[in-house]
């Protein structure tokens, strides 16, 4: 593939995929869900790229690696409740599609901050007093039970794609280095 053709696929990417997460992040933020419709398919999708990549040897097993355990925590967390499956199945397509550990890194720092924020905004006080409380529980060794999170994730779920998809667009725009 020649320069120009490489430069163009990766700009042509990074404006696709920035508009694709700003419609998930509204979708979101409006409804507090991701339709499956979209999400599996994107999964899908995505892993069987990065099979097909790896086959090409445009990836490393290392990446594939790395995506792997990156769905493995998604489900896990999926399963206790401290994220909806839209979120997670998000994080999972975007890893499959650019399997860069930076990514993992950008997205939990998205995730982090954007829960952070989402607990201040929507809750205030009371929600900086319970993230308190709950970093004593967890310092002390006592952990929440899967149980609680999901009580705590049904009475106080919020939508968290946007901070997913930021974090996202920022890697896409200045990080990833493009199809090269």
């Amino acid at each position: 593939m020649s320069t120009e053709a490489a430069t163009l696929l990766s700009v042509g990417t990074r404006f696709a995929v920035t508009g694709v997460l700003l419609v998930l992040a509204v979708q979101d933020l409006r409804h507090k869900r991701l339709p499956n419709a979209l999400m599996r398919p994107a999964v899908i999708a995505g892993w069987i790229l990065l099979l097909a990549r790896l086959v090409l040897g445009q990836v490393m097993g290392t990446q594939v690696a790395v995506t792997a355990l990156t769905a493995i925590v998604c489900l896990g967390l999926w399963w206790l409740h401290a994220f909806g499956g839209g979120d997670m199945k998000l994080v999972m397509a975007l890893v499959a599609l650019f399997p860069d550990h930076r990514l993992v890194y950008v997205l939990l720092t998205a995730g982090l901050l954007g829960s952070l924020l989402a607990l201040i905004v929507w809750e205030g006080q009371a929600g900086v007093q319970r993230l308190s409380a709950l970093f004593v529980m967890v310092s002390q060794g006592v952990w929440p039970g899967r149980s609680e999170v999901a009580a705590a994730y049904r009475r106080r779920g919020r939508p968290i794609t946007f901070a997913f998809s930021m974090g996202a667009v920022v890697y896409v725009w200045l990080v990833w280095p493009g199809w090269v």
